[in-house]
């Protein structure tokens, strides 16, 4: 039986995760909670199936960074890796947005 991997998130991620709970308290701080209770599980259950997420296509995103991956808990993406035994979380981020230039402009820039 393989080992559950430790999950580890980027400040990047951690401050995407406090954005996304202000910016949705303002109008409802109950469904905020529960928005980062199903954040918290679905990425939780990567420490298991690392694998689960979709790899990010090098084929259509030539700049991509190899090794991504991503699952959905709509309406965000959930970037990650995975390292040895630990999956970090990079970025959590809104659908709509151009999440491709903000992970990737982070991610070239150190963040």
């Amino acid at each position: 039986m393989q080992q559950k991997k430790q999950i580890k998130y980027t400040l990047a991620a951690i401050d995407d995760m406090d954005e996304i709970f202000s910016y949705i308290s303002h109008e409802n701080v109950s469904a905020a909670e529960r928005l980062l209770e199903n954040l918290d599980c679905q990425i939780g259950s990567l420490a298991d199936f690392p694998n689960l997420g979709t790899v990010l296509s090098e084929e259509k995103y030539t700049l991509v960074e190899r090794g991504f991956r991503f699952i959905v808990v709509h309406p965000y993406l959930v970037f990650y890796k995975i390292r040895d035994d630990s999956i970090i979380i990079h970025r959590i981020l809104h659908g709509r947005r151009d999440y491709l230039r903000e992970l990737f402009d982070d991610f070239h820039n150190g963040k």
